[in-house]
């Protein structure tokens, strides 16, 4: 019973299908598996692949069971497609460098030509006929060449805002300019004010304006690890040149080893 001991027509016939199949694979075999040898010869990066993939390429050249013929023939048609597709491609790229020298089909971009109008270097009229040719109507050639132009950063809208507007209030003159995110606008009004920088806290800190600590605390927002703030601290003390200090020696009649300045 089955297809070794058929019994009815249909597992007769099933058991030809099967035979026919499997002579059909030992034919693929027998046609593919020297041309496979000969290729896969002459790679010899094959011997660099692990130890898996190689047996396994090394099965394409000397199948063990029929069942492999159809797989190892797709193998085959993708290696060739590949090896044939690198052979061609720099002839091809030739033939289409000749082919658009001839053809010239290359066009500027409408950001292209925004810019070379920008520079007055093509005039109105070439500008409408390329952005024509790429399928913008007038109106919106207007607006694409319009969002190209430069336009002042978020920053300075805010900087131009203190000056014609409320300084304390820079939103109303700010939306008559740009349409910045209510939630963002906190954020970029933060980073256009003026702060501290390290020498105006030192300069608090000396007039006793500024305690220790709220000083330490400024220097970390200007940036400054704990591990330099008393490196920071000394250097912004302001020293009396080499002169003055001689002569508060010789007024002290400090001698020469017991000097701030040494020679």
């Amino acid at each position: 019973m089955g297809i070794e001991r058929p019994r009815t027509y249909g597992e007769h016939y099933w058991a030809l299908q099967v035979e026919a199949a499997a002579e059909f694979d030992e034919q693929l075999e027998r046609a593919y598996a020297p041309y496979f040898s000969r290729i896969l010869a002459e790679i010899p990066e094959i011997r660099n692949l692990p130890a898996g993939l190689r047996n396994f390429v090394k099965a394409l050249e000397t199948p063990a069971s029929a069942g492999m013929g159809g797989f190892a023939l797709g193998v085959g048609v993708e290696l060739i497609d590949e090896v044939i597709h690198t052979a061609l491609e720099a002839p091809m790229m030739v033939m289409q460098r000749d082919l658009r020298k001839g053809a010239r089909e290359k066009w500027l971009n409408p950001d292209q030509a925004n810019i070379l109008f920008q520079r007055k270097k093509i005039p109105h009229d070439f500008w409408e006929l390329i952005l024509a040719c790429e399928g913008y109507e007038d109106v919106l050639s207007d607006f694409h060449y319009k969002s190209q132009l430069p336009y002042p950063s978020i920053p300075d809208l805010i900087l131009y805002s203190r000056y014609h507007g409320d300084p304390a209030n820079v939103w109303g003159t700010m939306q008559d300019f740009f349409n910045v995110d209510p939630v963002d606008f906190k954020l970029w009004e933060w980073l256009g004010l003026q702060r501290l920088t390290s020498m105006d806290a030192h300069t608090l800190l000396r007039r006793g304006l500024l305690s220790e600590g709220d000083y330490r605390t400024k220097l970390s927002e200007i940036g400054w690890s704990r591990e330099i703030h008393d490196s920071v601290k000394e250097i912004g003390w302001t020293m009396p040149n080499a002169m003055l200090v001689v002569q508060g020696d010789l007024m002290q009649e400090l001698p020469n080893d017991k000097g701030r300045i040494q020679a």
